[in-house]
């Protein structure tokens, strides 16, 4: 899961652990680059450029809706494919947008239904790209709180 942000890398670091524990990971001591959930599924999160993986028109897109250019790309992983560990990123996701004035890329196992993009929107800002949307934190605590929720891996 990728989160967008106007602020630098140097300035969302401190964000990520205050986030990863909020959500209850703990930091795996012998490799402090990953954490645990108490039922020792492997988190982790890397910083990057935003052009790194995000195609330039997609973050014209974000900057215009945003009123800012996008400075950083904040990833988040679960290292294993487990269903029931996936909406732990959407969580941390949703509260480092918020912290960050940060977009969260979300795709979907179907593409969204207008229902479901007007939903989005009325909750806050949404940017439909293809089958996918970026959410700012508003929309994201939204889709978090939707009945057909889910995070594709």
């Amino acid at each position: 899961m990728s989160v967008l942000s106007p602020c630098t890398a140097e300035c969302v670091e401190p964000v990520l652990p205050e986030e990863m524990a909020a959500e209850g990971l703990v930091r795996y001591e012998p490799d402090p680059d990953y954490w645990l959930s108490v039922d020792g599924l492997p988190y982790g999160f890397d910083f990057q450029a935003p052009d790194y993986e995000v195609d330039v028109d997609e973050l014209e897109l974000i900057a215009q809706a945003a009123g800012r250019v996008m400075r950083c790309d904040i990833v988040l992983h679960i290292l294993v494919s487990d269903l029931a560990g996936r909406p732990a990123l959407a969580r941390v996701a949703e509260r480092v947008a918020r912290r960050t004035d940060g977009w969260v890329f979300v795709e979907f196992n179907t593409p969204p239904s207008v229902d479901l993009l007007e939903y989005l929107t009325s909750a806050g800002r949404c940017v439909r790209v293809d089958d996918a949307v970026y959410l700012d934190a508003a929309a994201m605590t939204a889709w978090i709180a939707h009945p057909h929720f889910h995070v594709v891996k």
